[in-house]
């Protein structure tokens, strides 16, 4: 069987004679030689040449540096044997390694094939890993004690079948890349053997990155790693010693000088002075997780949390259990006051916990996570800049993003059609996954006020804005018309400055309101009043790449709304569920419509607005599970 031989190379001249000598010099033959130079700014390049001259078996493939992954993933794409090894270009091997390892893998029919491994300095050399026997292993945890994990992640001294290397490309631009992927590798091969009387000879460098100043990236990769291995024997109920399970989160230098060292074992961070002298320990939160957990996650720590409970209901619906993420003082303010659920969990956590529990995590043990503004962990636009926000190791079909605004994406040509958008969009053909969430909780529907009309406006509101001089406007026209049977509860940041004093009875100006206080107002409204336009950029949005959250209350709370016609059709309004009227001189006729409206029309309006909520959530949550499901 031919054997590709994988050798990464980067300004390695001062040994690389030594490795290649080592394999070219092997007693198995059939050996198919890739050294792929990593960007070498040495002699490296010249070295590779001259044995490639005398050797026809040395393939050369130049390219720029990719770091020690990316070029092992080009050997591996460029690689026709039916075994595969991998050997560093500052190492070497006993001459008669490979047919060692490959008798043993034929005799076997084992995947992978182990020799023992010497660790050599300048004048000295020790034992690293000794087998004695050749010796077949199967299950995990004899394969990965015989292989020496989690001590000893490597990844050459070994013989691989090529079928395993193939499905199990390196991850690029991470250090500490052989415990990535090591254990998952063994995991795959249905059996290990340990092969005796030849060795891999491993170079032990002083200038190592482990022993010098560990730069930030470093710190994080490391970490990372050790967190995969610990998750990896979790999953698979392994078990670690403490000792195994304690790692180094953070060092701080001073003038080079490690002075203080932080520890994590499970959910507690020890902090270390000198790395002997405990300053001081933290408690990490983390969210609640029970079987079947998916989290909903609002990065924002202002706007777009009334989503949440929505989307949490879809989810729970679909059978998860839900575990919501939000800024503590959104939960204060009744944003799920009218929401309880055995399967809801509401978590404490900070964003700055929040998002570093999301870092941390490899969300083993959860179904996935909704993010219900992705607008805040990118820019967007580049939508793959928003897995930063969550471990490398994390599945990235587990997450779920949510868009408010299509336009930057769809203009730039980045959209993405597994993006979640609130509403259909009408935007230069642009496709999403619609799912609504307009689910607050038990909230009451009411019948319309018998004495006094009352219509509510939610939303930010300043003297100067069209839409509020609308609605002001709106009111003196009554009021000369001899409507007095009314009443318009503002509910946003922002007042009316001026209000002419004979309209003020007429206005119950609340400000920003608490979840729970927005929700009682809703309850006792009859109508919601929007007064978009198509000719103000902000509002055509509402029309073509976004979505009013007004417009979530109306169909959780069954208030029929006041809207401009043109913008009735896309967002799910008639003449049957809202009053709509043609143009800005129009407006003041629909008040006059809903004020005139008799109890009994006022439930045949509710009722057909029912009709397109329900419509609207069955296929949300159709439309959810479909995405969920892949």
């Amino acid at each position: 069987m031919k054997i590709s031989v994988i050798i990464p190379v980067y300004n390695v001249e001062e040994f690389l004679e030594e490795c290649l000598i080592s394999v070219v010099n092997q007693t198995y033959k059939d050996l198919e030689i890739i050294c792929v130079n990593d960007g070498s700014l040495d002699n490296s390049l010249k070295i590779l040449e001259k044995y490639a001259e005398k050797d026809k078996r040395i393939k050369v493939i130049n390219q720029e540096n990719k770091g020690l992954s990316g070029a092992r993933n080009t050997g591996i794409k460029n690689s026709e044997g039916e075994l595969i090894a991998f050997v560093d270009s500052d190492d070497w091997l006993d001459l008669n390694y490979f047919e060692k390892l490959c008798e043993a893998l034929t005799e076997s029919g084992a995947d992978i094939a182990a020799s023992s491994i010497l660790r050599t300095r300048k004048n000295s050399s020790k034992i690293r890993i000794k087998y004695t026997e050749k010796r077949v292993f199967s299950s995990l945890k004899e394969k990965l004690e015989a292989l020496s994990i989690p001590k000893c992640c490597y990844v050459w001294n070994k013989l691989y079948r090529a079928e395993i290397v193939k499905s199990s490309p390196f991850r690029e631009g991470v250090f500490y890349e052989d415990v990535l992927w090591t254990p998952n590798v063994v995991k795959k091969a249905k059996s290990i053997i340990t092969v005796p009387e030849t060795n891999y000879y491993y170079r032990a460098n002083s200038k190592s990155i482990v022993k010098k100043k560990q730069t930030k990236k470093h710190q994080i990769d490391s970490y990372n790693a050790k967190k995969h291995l610990i998750n990896f024997y979790e999953t698979n109920n392994l078990t670690l010693t403490k000792k195994q399970k304690t790692i180094t989160k953070e060092q701080k230098y001073l003038f080079n000088i490690p002075i203080i060292k932080v520890k994590e074992f499970e959910n507690t961070q020890s902090y270390l002075l000198f790395n002997l002298i405990p300053i001081f320990k933290k408690k990490i939160k983390t969210p609640i997780v029970k079987e079947n957990t998916f989290f909903v996650w609002e990065p924002c720590s202002q706007s777009h949390s009334e989503v949440v409970p929505g989307f949490s209901k879809y989810l729970i619906d679909l059978g998860y259990h839900v575990s919501v993420l939000v800024e503590p003082n959104r939960i204060k303010e009744g944003l799920f006051s009218k929401f309880q659920n055995e399967n809801l969990s509401l978590n404490k956590m900070t964003r700055k916990e929040t998002k570093e529990f999301f870092k941390n995590s490899f969300l083993t043990n959860s179904k996935g996570v909704m993010v219900t503004t992705v607008g805040k962990i990118c820019d967007c636009v580049h939508y793959d800049e928003a897995y930063r926000a969550f471990n490398p190791e994390v599945d990235k079909k587990k997450l779920l993003f949510v868009e408010h605004e299509s336009c930057f994406a769809v203009d730039k040509n980045c959209w993405k059609e597994n993006l979640i958008t609130l509403r259909e969009l009408s935007y230069k053909g642009a496709k999403s996954v619609v799912v609504n969430p307009h689910y607050f909780g038990e909230v009451k529907i009411t019948p319309k006020n018998k004495e006094i009309t009352n219509f509510i406006s939610i939303g930010a509101i300043k003297p100067n804005k069209k839409n509020t001089q609308m609605i002001v406007n709106a009111a003196e026209k009554l009021v000369n018309s001899g409507y007095k049977n009314f009443k318009i509860t503002v509910v946003g940041k922002g007042d009316i400055k001026h209000l002419p004093k004979e309209l003020r009875p007429y206005f119950d100006i609340k400000g920003r309101l608490s979840f729970k206080k927005m929700y009682e107002e809703l309850e006792n409204a009859d109508f919601m009043v929007t007064s978009y336009n198509d000719y103000d950029p902000e509002h055509i949005r509402y029309n073509t790449s976004g979505t009013s959250g007004n417009f979530q209350l109306v169909y959780g709370f069954l208030k029929p709304c006041i809207i401009i016609k043109s913008f009735a059709p896309i967002n799910g309004f008639n003449s049957e569920n809202s009053i709509m009227y043609e143009n800005d001189e129009d407006f003041v006729n629909a008040f006059i419509k809903g004020i005139e409206m008799s109890e009994s029309e006022y439930l045949n309006m509710q009722n057909k607005l029912k009709e397109y909520e329900n419509e609207l959530y069955q296929k949300s949550l159709q439309n959810l599970r479909e995405l969920i499901n892949g």
